[in-house]
């Protein structure tokens, strides 16, 4: 299948990934590295692992930063990855050590928290700039303030209005793309998804399908 034009622009996203040395002894040679995919490769300065330009000391945490390029923040997916270290057990003696992890990307992870009133709100669901939408209903296991709060936090929406059970949200990707949320609790979770392209309702869909509320 060929790329739309807004499908194959590239952005990239940076992150920031930690490591703690738990350990009683130094961890030093820290690489990093993760499996490209057709969607999302790791930027790199030149080929090969990511050097982590750091050691640890026993009881020592830092951090750094990672930019992967994706060519859609729409896709969903698990990037396989590993950090190789060294690790002195003993002055002069060094084992080799390697971690293997999975970096799960969705797009929860690109959705920008945003103001937006009222009066903007039903602007924006009038007008034409909202081409796609879809329906769901989820069964209802917690209670109305507790699923609109993990709702909200969970997906970084905005609460624009409530009232009573029914409840609309407003929140935009990191490509500016707007997404207005409706919802009706009343037994069960009546949501109404709009958004500005069909990749990015499609894709809330299935995220909020896999989250449990």
């Amino acid at each position: 299948n060929k790329l739309t034009p807004k499908q194959a622009v590239v952005s990239t996203q940076s992150g920031h990934y930690g490591r703690a040395n738990m350990s009683p002894h130094s961890i030093s040679n820290i690489k990093f590295d993760i499996s490209d995919s057709i969607n999302t490769k790791l930027v790199r300065s030149s080929p090969g692992s990511l050097s982590i330009p750091f050691g640890l000391t026993p009881g020592q945490a830092n951090s750094f930063t990672l930019s992967l390029s994706l060519q859609s923040i729409y896709i969903s997916q698990k990037l396989r990855g590993s950090v190789t270290y060294f690790i002195e057990t003993e002055p002069g003696s060094k084992d080799e050590k390697i971690i293997n992890f999975t970096l799960p990307l969705n797009l929860a992870m690109f959705i920008v928290s945003a103001p937006c009133t009222e009066e903007q709100f039903t602007k924006l669901i009038a007008s034409n700039n909202l081409e796609s939408s879809s329906t769901l209903t989820l069964p209802l296991s917690s209670s109305a303030d507790q699923c609109i709060e993990q709702f909200s936090t969970n997906f970084k929406l905005t609460v624009v209005e409530r009232i009573g059970g029914a409840v609309s949200l407003y929140g935009k990707t990191s490509r500016d793309d707007e997404l207005c949320v409706l919802m009706k609790l009343n037994g069960n979770i009546s949501i109404d998804i709009k958004g500005s392209d069909s990749q990015l309702v499609n894709s809330f869909v299935d995220l909020v399908n896999s989250a449990k509320l």
